[in-house]
């Protein structure tokens, strides 16, 4: 009886040894899951947190500390730190023989030189022998992020289709392992791809759903940063309120987690969407607390972007020189973000808004330039990729080759079986070249579908003329046709006018002193035609060297005034190409529109298409002037269909009454 109570006792205290144990492993994998989280919005406190938990750690969980405490030396640009904890915590995953261990480890090491060092061919080895090791585990976090990786790896070289597979796969593995946190990891990279190629509507559902699980696992950190993905993926989405309504719930949390290191940027993209908006005077004053949030922790890049939303807040408060003097200087530094162009082209905008017409066709060639520059480097990656896929499968061969060759000499025993192992070698040499072949053109041509892709998902995006900075044909088809059949004249006697302009012998431009001569002459044309009209008006590239303007709310006199306005700014002062000092004017063609359009009255295309008759009458009336209708109420469908046989005889006829103007310029 003794016995059996010792027995039982022993028992119970075993038992009880080993729930204790359990216990202490369940804090310390959710702290440890907490501080992951906690490294990209608030790295400062993940630290502190990760310093705790190490006392009395070692071995496989210090390890696994100390990749945690790379990724967040990461987040706050610690170079040298980073890789310190990195290669420490591969130091431990060897001699501990954790191949988990090890796979984080390297992966947090592939990050940092990825991100800060920018040895991309280091990173690419690191990555993929970690994705390696991560498959023979059975940790779902690992393979999730090891996948990741990889994804964010291929994006950063410009191969979209390989990074959306990569997170896809990522995703697909998080849920069928049942981990919340993996699936989070995942879902922020996928909903931004997603977004960046211009698939919105799933972007924005798995947004949802990243925000669902945010919520359900109660850590602010992890909401918080749920949120800048979710601003992310709507702004890139084009759906400005709920970037904003995102974006502000983000800084919330930020600042109650007193997360200062994170918080310029965030208040920096909201004075973006205030100044976007419109709402100058809050986008002043977001700006201004980015920027002292900024200097105060040291963050360049955020002090960067405030200076630059609070230059163009600035400018539009007309203190257009101290805004300018702010803007230049922080676009220095901002030269690699990707928004770049965007940022010159909001720059252009608010410099011609304020009356700076001059200053802000040079920020639009700057941005005409910088794109060329970027679709060029990004070919150049495409084929700097497939270059080094083809030196891959050089170096395999010849591996190949000299496994081969030994066994050739080892198998010198006689004639009959040199001759039999050279056949065989050679045959295998020849297939492997074949498959090599084979390989590399299908990376080829998956490299050539990726760019034929990106390409065409960039030209549906873009409303602008990548020449001109104009706005393009998509943008008045999406934005101006609709609201056609409402009324802007506000006095209830003008309905609008449609202008079409030519640039005279543009051809002959091209001819005799090359087309960059040309592309300087629509440019300059571009921004003259735009430093004329009002605000509320639109000036479309129609095509070629063509510009269609539509103006609400404007008379047939205005136009008449309005177009001898235009053809003295184009012809009154010549335009410097490439050393050719060129005298360069328009023909314009006009017709207004309805003061209120009824049933059969015309429809916008067949008034864009009668300006297009009376450009047609001022080119072979001797150019360098405008025609136009004088009155839209007298557009009968008679005489629009007269007018469309003959125009000039319309005009005879007296069925349409058209006026001329002129300049004292010549052509």
């Amino acid at each position: 009886m003794i016995v059996r109570r010792f027995l039982f006792g022993l028992l119970f205290l075993c038992w009880t040894a080993l729930a204790h144990a359990g216990a202490d492993q369940d804090d310390f994998m959710h702290a440890l899951a907490t501080a992951r989280e906690e490294a990209y919005v608030t790295p400062t406190a993940a630290l502190a947190r990760l310093d705790t938990l190490k006392e009395g750690r070692s071995g496989q969980a210090l390890g696994h500390l100390l990749v945690e405490t790379s990724r967040a030396n990461f987040w706050l640009g610690k170079k040298q730190e980073a890789l310190a904890a990195a290669l420490e915590a591969e130091k431990l995953g060897r001699a501990s023989h954790d191949d988990a261990l090890l796979a984080k480890a390297m992966l947090s090491h592939g990050l940092v030189l990825s991100r800060l060092v920018h040895d991309q061919d280091a990173a690419r080895r690191l990555i993929a022998s970690a994705a390696a090791l991560a498959e023979k585990t059975e940790d779902i976090h690992l393979k999730t992020r090891a996948l990741v990786a990889q994804g964010l790896l291929a994006d950063q070289e410009g191969r979209s289709d390989d990074a959306l597979d990569y997170v896809e796969q990522a995703a697909g593995i998080a849920r069928s392992g049942a981990d919340p946190d993996a699936l989070a990891m995942a879902l922020r990279e996928q909903a931004r791809l997603m977004a960046v190629v211009g698939d919105a509507a799933p972007a924005l559902k798995l947004a949802d759903e990243l925000l669902a699980i945010a919520r359900s696992r109660g850590i602010p950190a992890q909401l918080a940063h749920a949120r800048l993905i979710e601003y992310a993926t709507a702004a890139h989405a084009g759906n400005p309120r709920r970037a904003e309504k995102a974006l502000q719930a983000a800084v919330d949390i930020l600042e109650k987690l007193d997360a200062r290191e994170r918080l310029a940027v965030p208040l920096a993209n909201l004075a973006e969407l205030y100044v976007q908006s419109r709402r100058f005077g809050e986008a002043a004053r977001t700006s201004e607390a980015a920027l002292r949030i900024a200097r105060e922790v040291g963050d360049e890049n955020g002090a960067r972007l405030a200076s630059y939303e609070l230059g163009l807040s600035y400018i539009y408060f007309r203190n257009v020189a101290q805004g300018r003097q702010m803007v230049d200087t922080a676009l220095e530094g901002l030269k690699d973000d990707e928004r770049y162009v965007r940022m010159l082209l909001d720059y252009g905008h608010a410099l011609n808004q304020v009356g700076w017409g001059d200053v802000a066709l040079t920020v639009y060639e700057k941005a005409g330039s910088v794109s060329l520059a970027a679709w060029r480097k990004e070919k150049q990656l495409s084929y700097q990729a497939l270059q080094r896929a083809w030196a891959y499968q050089k170096k395999q061969a010849e591996l190949t080759a000299a496994h081969h060759e030994s066994q050739l000499k080892a198998a010198e025993l006689t004639t009959i079986k040199r001759l039999r192992t050279l056949w065989v070698a050679l045959s295998v040499t020849t297939l492997v070249a074949v498959l090599l072949i084979a390989l590399l053109y299908g990376r080829v041509k998956k490299a050539n579908g990726t760019l034929k892709v990106k390409n065409e998902q960039l030209f549906r995006q873009s409303t602008r003329d990548s020449l001109t900075g104009l706005f393009n044909r998509h943008y008045f088809y999406e934005h101006v046709v609709p609201s056609y059949h409402e009324n802007p004249g506000r006095d209830g006697k003008s309905g609008g006018v449609f202008l079409l302009m030519d640039v005279d012998h543009f051809k002959s431009i091209n001819d005799r002193f090359g087309h960059s001569a040309g592309d300087v002459v629509l440019k300059n044309v571009a921004a003259r035609l735009a430093a004329s009209l009002r605000e509320q008006d639109v000036l479309i590239r129609w095509g070629g060297e063509e510009f269609l303007a539509y103006l609400p709310g404007v008379a047939t006199d205005e136009a008449r005034q309005l177009c001898a306005r235009l053809l003295a700014a184009v012809c009154g002062t010549p335009i410097d190409a490439d050393g050719q000092q060129l005298t360069v004017s328009v023909s314009i063609g006009f017709c207004p529109r309805p003061v209120a359009l009824v049933d059969g009255g015309p429809d916008w295309e067949k008034l864009v298409h009668l300006a297009d008759l009376c450009l047609y009458l001022a080119k072979t009336a001797g150019r360098n002037q405008a025609f136009g209708v004088a009155d839209a109420n007298a557009l009968t469908p008679a005489a629009i269909a007269a007018a469309d046989a003959d125009l000039g005889q319309a005009s005879a006829d007296g069925l349409v009454d058209l006026v001329n103007v002129k300049t004292t310029a010549t052509s």
